[in-house]
């Protein structure tokens, strides 16, 4: 599932339709060859009851999911933004401190954007960034901010300030790392593809002796499990390397030219 969530959307669209209908395909052929045996009599016995639980389970696991999954792209979003504001917040703070505290504190944010857009994404997208990592840009310029001493009482405030809104864009980071390692696990994958294998093998059950409704039943079926999982994967992952993903555009215009 990993690779196949790193690919673009259309990927995993075609993937993911192709699965589910080679699925159906082979249990409509199983099917057909089981109807012509001596004991398909017996398996017609089967009622449509038996449908019910399944699907009931299977669409609460999906609805769960992707409630969770469509809640935490909209935090990532959240996130995002709330660095970039404060990364902004501490630019314009600085205007009003004398020019080497304003360079430095400057150059810090841009150097914490820089690795951010070209280190910690990256990491982000494969699954592999932690909070070890310092975020050594923002710790330059919270020491070029204590190092200075304020003589004015509008420098002061802005000291503070500043130091107040790196604090918050360093909590928004850390936000943002942990999310990043939030996705749907194995597991719960597994258990959608059973529950959904066992639906179409009772699908094609109950259609043993009428082969043209059970292929348009598991046409159907298939079709709509493609959907869903095509939804989940999409947005598993909003700091992903495919699908709908959460890109640091915002954060480049933070500090301007």
């Amino acid at each position: 599932m990993n690779w196949i969530e790193a690919q673009s959307t259309l990927v995993i669209v075609v993937l993911l339709f192709g699965f589910c209908y080679l699925l159906a395909a082979g249990i409509f052929f199983l099917a057909l060859m089981l109807s012509r045996r001596p004991n398909a009599q017996g398996l017609k016995m089967i009622t449509p009851t038996m449908l019910t639980p399944l699907g009931v389970i299977l669409g609460l696991l999906i609805g769960f999911l992707a409630a969770r999954v469509w809640t935490n792209l909209d935090r990532a979003v959240e996130y995002v933004g709330q660095e970039a504001g404060a990364l902004r917040e501490t630019v314009l703070l600085v205007d009003t401190l004398p020019p080497d505290v304003r360079m430095r504190v400057r150059q810090g944010v841009q150097r914490h954007i820089d690795l951010l857009e070209y280190d910690e994404w990256p990491a982000m997208a494969r699954g592999q960034a932690t909070l070890q990592s310092v975020a050594a840009g923002l710790a330059e310029a919270m020491t070029a901010l204590l190092s200075f001493a304020p003589t004015q009482s509008n420098q002061q405030l802005a000291q503070e300030r500043a130091l107040a809104a790196i604090e918050q864009a360093l909590e928004a980071r850390r936000n943002r790392v942990m999310l990043s390692q939030s996705e749907i696990a194995p597991i719960q994958w597994a258990v959608i593809l059973v529950l959904a294998t066992l639906i179409l093998v009772m699908i094609a059950l109950l259609h043993l002796d009428r082969p043209a409704a059970m292929a348009a039943a598991l046409y159907i079926f298939s079709t709509a499990t493609a959907i869903c999982l095509v939804l989940l994967l999409v947005y598993d992952r909003p700091f992903g390397a495919g699908g709908f993903t959460v890109r640091p555009s915002v954060l480049r215009a933070v500090v301007p030219n």
